[in-house]
């Protein structure tokens, strides 16, 4: 059971029962039992190295067939300085740098230095564990937090139902409490699959000011010029049970959106193919062509009626170049040798107190990819200018590869803009790539969300 690399020797993984959000533990376990990795559950506390461990702590021992692929898929990425002369750049890995997939999913693993206890009392995981979900019935209304993409996913399930659905402000931890009132069958329809514990203070106290959850008007632009951004956003959507319209050029390009959607996503793709699309004269002819001038003033009129437009990577450029924006995107202005990531996994600071940081840990890891990162310039005073999410002072690189990393210290990664009347929502990080980043798919689904928060007319 031990696997030695140099003078590093490690034991088992460890995953504490202390998360931020408990259900992406897991989430995680799931993911590594599909893969063919045993997973086992302390039944009692332990202590290793140095360090106490609750009961319900899951062991990952590396004495199995699998411990090595699940130390290389938790372990952090780190890698060596190649230079083909002493003057030389470093060179860069050829593809995705860092696949940690516990940062991904927002939870905190831990490697055993030294062999676990030989009187450690273990069983196995023969199954996926129901999630955890601390929640009280009082009033009449069932309180819980919402503290990630889970939260998320029983929301929308309630919403489908018919239940009234509301959210407080973040408590002092950070974290917001939802609030429901729904018919029991509602309820137990929505929390299948769920493990409905006895709820904490935080969900337990009454509310100061709650806003009320509406189910957003999803639109999810699909150009004809391909985009893998795209069908992975989709595939995260259907997951965690949002709806959605997909959108093609003669959709945008008819206009009245905001009739029809209040939230508009553009997943990564350059604005030069969203304007322009295909032209190739073996492209068939209805499939050739962007949005267009048409489609572009058709935006910019459903923010104006008070619509929320969400780009993502590279689609961000559409808007910080054709909107009167108080961003730039530091990112266009380095070249390769200067700047550049093949797909690394970043540390985040987050504004919890933000509507899209609502529920997200404070500190977290993202996905990015040579995605922009923003400064913030001089705007309107029409416009409210939020960074919701940015790169720390130091420390950038979480695991991975990254090159000119100081270039990203104290940068913006996520970014909004409340405009007169409608909203604009900036992702530099792909807060939903491949559908693994489960630590910062709330910010996206909190972005729809808000673009629909209180008692509106539609």
């Amino acid at each position: 059971g031990e696997l030695t690399v140099g003078r590093d020797r490690s034991f088992a993984v460890l995953i504490p029962t202390a998360q931020h959000d408990p259900g992406e533990a897991v989430e995680l376990v799931d993911k590594l039992m599909i893969a063919g990795v045993e997973v086992y559950r302390a039944t009692g506390d332990f202590e290793q190295d140095g360090k106490k461990y609750a009961a319900g702590t899951f062991v990952i021992p590396f004495n199995q067939v699998f411990a090595r692929y699940a130390k290389d898929i938790l372990e952090r990425q780190t890698y060596p300085e190649v230079r083909r002369a002493s003057n030389a750049p470093a060179e860069a890995p050829y593809d995705v740098s860092a696949w940690s997939l516990g940062m991904q999913f927002g939870v905190k693993t831990e490697f055993a230095k030294t062999a676990l206890p030989a009187d450690l009392a273990m069983e196995k995981v023969t199954s996926k564990p129901k999630f955890p979900l601390p929640a009280v019935n009082a009033g009449g209304a069932w309180r819980f937090p919402y503290d990630g993409a889970l939260s998320a996913l029983l929301v929308n399930r309630l919403l489908q139902g018919g239940a009234k659905v509301t959210m407080t402000k973040p408590d002092a931890r950070g974290t917001p409490t939802i609030i429901v009132t729904a018919k029991p069958e509602v309820w137990t329809k929505a929390t299948d699959g769920f493990d409905v514990r006895p709820g904490t203070p935080s969900a337990d106290r009454a509310p100061a000011l709650a806003t009320t959850i509406n189910k957003p008007r999803v639109g999810i632009y699909q150009a004809y010029d391909p985009s893998m951004d795209e069908g992975w956003t989709r595939f995260v959507l259907d997951d965690y049970g949002w709806d959605y319209t997909k959108l093609h050029n003669p959709d945008i390009k008819a206009g009245k959106l905001r009739q029809r959607f209040d939230a508009i996503i553009l997943p990564d793709q350059r604005a030069a193919s969203i304007l322009n699309g295909q032209s190739s004269r073996s492209t068939v002819e209805e499939y050739r062509g962007g949005i267009g001038d048409e489609g572009w003033e058709a935006l910019t009129q459903f923010v104006a009626d008070g619509g929320t437009l969400i780009a993502m990577g590279e689609a961000t450029g559409l808007l910080v170049d054709k909107l009167p924006l108080g961003v730039k995107d530091l990112k266009r202005t380095f070249n390769r040798d200067q700047h550049y990531a093949p797909g690394t996994i970043v540390n985040l600071q987050v504004d919890t107190a933000h509507p899209i940081g609502w529920g997200v840990a404070p500190e977290t890891w993202g996905f990015y990819i040579n995605s922009p990162f923003f400064q913030l310039t001089e705007s309107f005073s029409s416009q409210k200018v939020s960074v919701v999410a940015r790169y720390p002072n130091t420390g950038v690189n979480a695991s991975g590869w990254l090159r000119g990393e100081d270039l990203m210290f104290g940068r913006a990664a996520v970014v909004s803009v409340e405009m007169n009347s409608g909203k604009v929502v900036l992702f530099g990080i792909r807060p939903q790539h491949r559908a693994q980043t489960h630590a910062t798919l709330p910010m996206l689904f909190n972005a729809l969300y808000w673009s629909a928060e209180g008692d509106l007319a539609r």
